[in-house]
């Protein structure tokens, strides 16, 4: 039998920054399935969408998840700021050495 995929209030809470290019309804499907544990068939009904399409919001925020939370040994902290523009790159340079922001930086 394959193990649940369960996501705790304060991992999805550290993961819901990440979320913001998703649609509101994929985090609002992540949340009952992963955070809620209810069954993806209910969540499909209530929600109006085809069990298909809740399946690959579930598929899309467990992706995430594992990337975020599974794959860290680090102790991070999502940081959104503006500084100087030397001290920005500096930064980037750091980020750029974990898995999480593959994909997210344009270093120049």
């Amino acid at each position: 039998m394959a193990q649940k995929r369960r996501i705790t209030q304060p991992e999805w809470d550290s993961l819901y920054p990440e979320m913001t290019t998703f649609a509101d309804v994929t985090t609002e499907i992540g949340y009952a399935v992963l955070v809620q544990q209810q069954r993806q068939a209910d969540v499909a009904a209530k929600l109006g969408r085809t069990k298909q399409n809740v399946a690959n919001a579930v598929k899309r925020v467990w992706k995430l998840y594992q990337q975020v939370i599974l794959s860290e040994d680090e102790d991070l902290e999502l940081v959104n700021v503006w500084l100087p523009k030397q001290e920005a790159i500096r930064v980037k340079e750091i980020a750029a050495k974990f898995s999480i922001n593959k994909d997210k930086l344009n270093i120049n």
